[in-house]
């Protein structure tokens, strides 16, 4: 009897997926709930359990396959099958695709392995636990002689159609910023050769979901400086006590806090001038990982107390690290905080995410003069607010960036407001 393992729908919006994957060989034996492959869609990279007990078979999708959903990407059996049902012809990419099966990786770093005919250990990882991950491999491309990495021909751009910029160029020569001209690679031939990088699902759909907003959305954006100080010692008062959080925790908190007195920023458009207004605040945090950028959602932060946010959001940090974010994980936020200060980033403009009508830039912690007194020091952040203009004008995102700072500067008075 052989039983077909189908793309699962992770997703209402989910048509197809691509196959990062297989945690199991042709001939392996599978337990039913057992993790067999892992699936990327437009919003993560999830692993999925077999439906039954079997032999595998035989692999339909290789990885870095797409399929659609519903339909079979292997074959379980009841009994053992000869090797040569393998679905996709075993090459001379059997030594990294081996490795990569034995060497802890992120998905993302096994795709590029096997792209570029890197054996994985071989590669020194900086992910958690020594885990190779996508900048492991992006810094040895990099560093890679040309000749040894895959290129394709291109054709020259034209006026119409630009070339495109590859995310990870094969080798590129060095350029100071003062010189100012576009790379190129070095004794290029005279037709020009290139590499034609392409997205992920997820980040098609998010450079799908940007476009939409930059081009549909009248957004504008307001910033304000805010002092700290209290805001730090409250941060470390609570680690004296053992009850350490996470600074990213405590803006989550404060800017639900604040905006209860101001439901038009916690809303999605829905067209035709209706909003919708949610009495719950989830908080999306914008997150680089290993994957990239995803934006795993802190739920209810209005009402949950500190220490259950930050328990939450170590488990949401942690799949994010280990490339474990789940669909749920990902979806249902009402607003977006993102956070560019540990870069050395003072302000940026956020750009809106779709369909919610707002997002909280944070930039970088600064020390400035006190204005009374300039021998003593405060610390400073700027924060920006950018915001739907079809939902709410420049004065009330003045409100709520003048009580978010009220609040911040003011936490423990907040905090008491609301027992």
């Amino acid at each position: 009897m052989r039983t077909e393992i189908l793309m699962p729908k992770l997703g209402l919006t989910m048509t197809q997926g691509t196959v990062m994957e297989w945690l199991k060989k042709v001939g392996d034996p599978v337990s039913k709930g057992e993790i067999l492959f892992t699936v990327e869609n437009d919003k993560a990279v999830v692993e999925v359990e077999s439906p039954a007990e079997g032999i595998l078979q035989e692999i339909l999708v290789p990885p870095g396959g797409t399929q659609e959903v519903g339909k079979p990407v292997a074959y379980l059996s009841s009994t053992a099958v000869p090797t040569h049902s393998v679905a996709f012809a075993q090459s001379e990419s059997s030594a990294y695709s081996e490795s990569a099966a034995y060497i802890p990786a992120s998905p993302l770093a096994k795709r590029l392995a096997r792209e570029n005919r890197i054996d994985l250990s071989t590669v020194r990882g900086t992910g958690p636990e020594g885990a190779v991950v996508e900048r492991d491999l992006v810094q040895l491309l990099r560093q890679s002689p040309s000749s040894s990495l895959p290129s394709r021909e291109a054709a020259p751009p034209t006026a119409a159609q630009p070339a495109s910029q590859p995310r990870f160029p094969t080798a590129a020569p060095e350029v100071t910023p003062s010189e100012g001209a576009p790379l190129r690679q070095a004794a290029s031939p005279p037709t020009g050769t290139s590499t034609i990088h392409t997205l992920t699902p997820f980040q098609i759909r998010a450079a799908e979901r940007m476009v939409q907003s930059w081009t549909t959305i009248p957004q504008f954006t307001l910033w304000v400086d805010v002092e700290i100080n209290a805001l730090e010692d409250f941060h470390q008062a609570l680690k004296d006590k053992g009850k350490s959080v996470s600074f990213t925790v405590l803006l989550a908190k404060f800017l639900a806090l604040t905006l209860k007195q101001y439901p038009l920023l916690n809303a999605s458009w829905r067209g035709q001038g209706a909003v919708e207004m949610y009495s719950h605040i989830h908080v999306g945090i914008a997150t680089d990982t290993p994957l990239g950028l995803f934006v795993p959602v802190l739920k209810d932060c209005g009402i949950k107390p500190i220490q259950a946010l930050q328990e939450e959001w170590q488990e949401l940090s942690r799949r994010g690290k280990e490339g474990k974010l789940a669909p749920t994980d990902l979806s249902g936020g009402t607003i977006t905080l993102t956070n560019l200060g540990m870069f050395g980033i003072k302000r940026f403009q956020a750009i809106v995410n779709p369909p919610q009508v707002a997002i909280l830039s944070v930039g970088e912690r600064r020390r400035i003069p006190r204005e009374a007194d300039p021998l003593s020091f405060i610390s400073v952040i700027e924060f920006g607010l950018s915001a739907d203009h079809r939902v709410v004008d420049g004065a009330y995102g003045a409100r709520f960036l003048k009580s978010f700072k009220e609040a911040l500067e003011s936490p423990l008075l907040t905090l008491a407001s609301i027992v």
